[in-house]
Parts: structure tokens; C-alpha cells; sequence
């Protein structure tokens, strides 16, 4: 992407809200994973998800970039300012996240055991190294019952289906995180395979 901006004099945007905070060598984020940092001219992502889950986002550009989206933007003439503690807190947590790669390395571990043990069971995920991992049903209903029946077994997911995604691409989301333990990716694993019995038993 990089190369064609280069190429026809192009902008690069990265829309980093699934990334930031444990993608790349220090948790900057997907550009910095891939080793184009200083090629990206515009990022956008959220203070949620990897930062906290605090409300409100940002917009990361040069200058003048954000000067017209100043004038221009609609979605920020009309919004309202941040609270101040959640500007703190997000400060806070740009911190730790910098400073985190043992946390970021024990994620992906997970990620990958969660992978492995899913795959040996027989289930099919969307490829990549990422840890939010999609498992896929295809069905949307199928997805639900799925996703229904895994909350009898202790663990809580969501059901992805049309228009959320493409039809035919139903999925359940699986977020894991730095604090699972390998005794929870198992148990996580018990759980979708439980569950894939009990409601193909039922069809």
C-alpha cells in the first residue's frame, strides 16, 4: 500500500483501533509491526479496546491534516470534549503500554495456543497472527446457537453475522487477552466443543 501511495502520490491512512497498544515491537500499532511508521500519514484509532475501553479516538497527522479536519469535520464540530480523567487515564495507559512488551509477548503466546488447540479440534478460523480470533461458522443461526450454548459452559462470546459481515461468513469473536491463563484457553476450547455437540445433537 505504501509503494503504490509512493507510486501515484497517494495518502496512507491506517484505521489502527484493532492494533494499537500491542501490534509492533513497543505496541504503536500495525505500521510498526509491518515497519512502515514513517510512511503512514494519517492514523486514526480508539482510546477502547487495547487502551482501556475508555470512550473517545484520535486522529494523528501532520499539521495541516488535522487543521482541516478541524473546520471540516462534521462528526467533530459536533462532538463534545473528552473528560479530563479519561484524558488522564489514556495518558496513563499510552504509558504502560510502551513499556509492556512482556505482556505483549505473553498475548501472542496465547493467540497461539488458542489457535493450535482450536485447529486440532477440528474448528475453522479466519488466518493470522492477531488476538481477536474469528471462528467460523458461516451460518448465522448456527453462530448464535453456538454462541448461546457456550454461555451454559461459563465463557461469554459474540455471534458476528450479516450485515455486521459479509453473508455467509457468520462467526463467533474470541478476544483473548494477556491475563489468561493456559488453564482458560483450554477451558475456552472445552467450551466451543461442548457446545458444537450439544447443538449439533439438537439439529
Amino acid at each position: 500500500m505504501c509503494d503504490l501511495a509512493d507510486e501515484y502520490g497517494a495518502l496512507v491512512m491506517v484505521d489502527d483501533s484493532h492494533a494499537v497498544g500491542f501490534m509492533g515491537e513497543t505496541g504503536a500499532g500495525t505500521p510498526e509491526h509491518a515497519g512502515v511508521s514513517d510512511r503512514v500519514d494519517i492514523y486514526t484509532g480508539t482510546f477502547g479496546k487495547a487502551l482501556g475501553g475508555a470512550s473517545g479516538g484520535y486522529v494523528a497527522a501532520r499539521q495541516q491534516i488535522v487543521d482541516i479536519l478541524r473546520q471540516q469535520g462534521r462528526p467533530y464540530l459536533f462532538s463534545n470534549s473528552l473528560a479530563l480523567a479519561i484524558v488522564a487515564a489514556t495518558i496513563t495507559a499510552l504509558d504502560l503500554v510502551s513499556g509492556a512488551a512482556d505482556l505483549r509477548e505473553k498475548l501472542f503466546e496465547n493467540a497461539a495456543h488458542f489457535r493450535r488447540r482450536m485447529d486440532e479440534e477440528g474448528f475453522e478460523l479466519l488466518e493470522g497472527e492477531h488476538a481477536i480470533i474469528a471462528v467460523m461458522f458461516h451460518d448465522a443461526a448456527l453462530a448464535s446457537k453456538i454462541a448461546d450454548e457456550m454461555l451454559n459452559h461459563g465463557v461469554y462470546v459474540t455471534a458476528f453475522s450479516f450485515p455486521v459481515v459479509p453473508r455467509g461468513e457468520a462467526r463467533i469473536r474470541v478476544q483473548l487477552s494477556a491475563a489468561h491463563s493456559p488453564e482458560d484457553i483450554e477451558a475456552c476450547v472445552d467450551a466451543f466443543v461442548a457446545a458444537r455437540t450439544a447443538v449439533e445433537a439438537a439439529i
